[in-house]
């Protein structure tokens, strides 16, 4: 019974490893300036004329404004000269795609501050991540107008899925808490596989615990 009970506990740290490669949540990157998304991604730029915007088929958009230039005293990402996605403080806009998944999503984010937050939406509009100026600026995040020129703090920001988690990116959701959310050239696309499923990591654990009961039968009959 102790060699069955020690069987089984590492098993059951056999499963530990194999489904934690599925889990990770994702990965966060960023690079100053702005960047050409990836090929086959599916971007939205926010230009247009009179403060409107055409979007890619089934996406939608509320709340924001759509601006150019310097807007109510606050500046527009670094070197951005198009028509791009304001959100002011105590305001809230939200991203959709119309139900369509996407592994990952890039963005070009203005003026990095920790009281402006984005959350990354599934397609059921539930949070899979929050993130905020912390997360890739730190630690001055907080630019209050002494860092709105400052490349370290105008960051095209992506964050990336595993293919294979189960998950799919379905919108974004930005929020201000002060002063405003100054965003551009959101680009949503789609990676290739990077980690075990999870069907074959319970293949995996089934196929290490059958070795480990048949090594124990054959010990025993030894024994006998």
């Amino acid at each position: 019974m102790a060699g069955f009970a020690k069987m089984m506990a590492m098993a059951a740290v056999m499963a530990g490893t194999l489904g934690s490669t599925s889990a990770s949540a994702g990965t966060l990157t960023s690079v100053a300036g702005d960047q050409t998304p990836r090929e086959g991604s599916v971007l939205v730029d926010f230009n247009g004329t009179n403060g409107r915007t055409s979007l890619p088929n089934g996406f939608s958009l509320s709340g924001g404004l759509l601006t150019t230039g310097s807007a109510k005293g606050w500046s527009q990402p670094l070197n951005d000269t198009t028509q791009y996605l304001m959100v002011n403080g105590g305001k809230t806009a939200v991203l959709k795609t119309g139900g369509k998944g996407f592994d990952g999503v890039s963005l070009y984010w203005g003026s990095a501050d920790s009281f402006n937050k984005l959350s990354i939406l599934d397609t059921t509009y539930r949070v899979i991540k929050t993130i905020t100026g912390l997360d890739f600026a730190a630690p001055g995040a907080d630019a209050w107008g002494s860092n709105y020129n400052d490349p370290k703090y105008n960051q095209y920001v992506t964050f990336t899925l595993d293919s294979l988690s189960g998950q799919k990116i379905g919108g974004l959701k930005f929020t201000s808490g002060s002063t405003a959310f100054e965003l551009d050239n959101v680009s949503f696309f789609n990676t290739s596989p990077t980690s075990v499923p999870e069907p074959a990591t319970l293949t995996l654990f089934g196929l290490g615990l059958g070795g480990l009961v048949a090594a124990s039968r054959r010990r025993r009959r030894t024994v006998a």
